[in-house]
């Protein structure tokens, strides 16, 4: 977990105007139509968009022992910010309707000159907007969403202040925002306040409470977790090594310069002369100490697996071929498993719910017998009698 900056955005989304996505124009044939302002997602925007903003809840708080993400020289939040609401406000509009039909899709929300456009309207004019597939896409987000929230009523489960806090906390992590005011600043230039955002994170939340409720782990489950990774997530003080290498360009170079080293020769004098690491070879090949995710993982792997005093054989890696010797070691101060449990606890779930959410919804529409209308049934395919093509009669003789 000592990456978190893999997720960092690129800088290709731009903030669009929050009139642009909600202007209503009228169709003299039509009605109403609905532009959304250079909002035209294709279906797998879409699901990238849901899934980014599902992983940014989900992903789990960086431990002490992490290393700090790298600090972005844009505005992470300018680009971040539109995407997720982009998703969610659409998702939200139709859970409204569809949940309360009867009293919401009548609703108006315009007048002007004796025409009203009612919430069936705007309804219509996104479906069309959006195509069949991708208004599909939407409808079985907010079924979703009615299904969670009825397992929840059931279950006697609220969303409190924190666990909206804690999803906050977690997007604001995840794509470098720094605070809640750099996080306000970028949702006042999409026309959306703070708390208006995480009303409508709430059904995200919500979710994810759902799934930690029925996948409940064990104390046996946490323990076993803890020892996983205890010296990747939850050292108050990664392990680190003090390492020393030559690198060589060929693998020849190098099993040359190993067998010098095993007939006695010395390291750090050998790296002088012969390590093609302008950056090292001076000080005798020494690179200081390091933690692990600083190298490169076949350079990284090979090194932490040697104890102190340690020297490896031939090692290939990206930059060429290396000898690495260990000089030192600061091993990893773990605290115990009772003064970290809660972290542990987050940190199991949260990775759970990444790793299994998506098929436990699926399971869970299924026992509920869900069907997406708006999804045609699939053409039964041709039998193999019936595609063959009949065969000639023998010739009678």
């Amino acid at each position: 977990m000592t990456e978190r900056n893999e997720n960092e955005l690129n800088d290709k989304t731009k903030l669009t105007n929050a009139e642009e996505e909600n202007e209503l124009e009228l169709n003299e044939t039509e009605g109403v139509d609905s532009e959304i302002g250079a909002q035209d997602l294709a279906d797998e925007e879409l699901e990238a968009t849901s899934a980014e903003t599902a992983a940014a809840i989900a992903a789990p708080v960086v431990p002490v022992a992490s290393a700090a993400p790298t600090a972005s020289t844009k505005n992470p939040a300018a680009v971040a910010v539109p995407w997720i609401i982009a998703v969610i406000a659409i998702a939200a509009f139709l859970f409204v309707l569809l949940k309360n039909p009867s009293d919401d899709l009548n609703k108006t929300v315009a007048k002007m000159d004796g025409i009203s456009v009612k919430n069936s309207d705007v309804l219509n004019a996104i479906s069309k907007q959006m195509g069949e597939d991708q208004f599909s896409s939407y409808v079985d987000r907010t079924a979703e969403q009615i299904l969670v929230d009825s397992q929840l009523d059931k279950a006697g489960i609220k969303v409190k202040d924190e666990d909206i806090q804690k999803a906050i906390d977690s997007i604001k992590l995840s794509n470098n925002i720094a605070s809640d005011e750099d996080l306000t600043a970028a949702l006042q230039q999409s026309g959306m306040t703070l708390e208006g955002f995480k009303e409508q994170l709430k059904p995200e939340v919500e979710l994810k409470l759902l799934f930690d409720n029925q996948n409940k782990a064990s104390e046996d489950d946490l323990k076993a977790y803890f020892e996983k990774y205890k010296d990747s997530k939850f050292a108050t003080t990664p392990k680190e090594i003090k390492a020393s290498h030559i690198l060589l360009q060929t693998k020849e170079e190098a099993e040359a310069v190993l067998a010098e080293l095993k007939a006695g020769k010395d390291f750090a004098t050998l790296a002088k002369e012969k390590s093609q690491d302008t950056g090292s070879k001076d000080n005798g090949g020494d690179l200081g100490f390091f933690g692990k995710g600083v190298m490169n993982s076949g350079f990284e792997t090979a090194a932490f697996a040697l104890a102190k005093g340690e020297m490896s054989g031939v090692v290939e890696a990206e930059s060429g071929f290396h000898i690495i010797k260990v000089t030192d070691v600061k091993e990893a101060v773990i605290p115990a498993y009772d003064d970290v449990k809660e972290k542990v606890k987050d940190a199991y779930y949260q990775e759970k719910y990444s790793t299994d959410g998506q098929a436990w919804l699926e399971k869970l529409k299924k026992d509920n017998n869900y069907k997406n209308l708006l999804v045609k049934a699939a053409e039964p395919a041709a039998s193999a009698s019936q595609e063959a093509s009949p065969s000639a009669s023998p010739a009678a003789k």
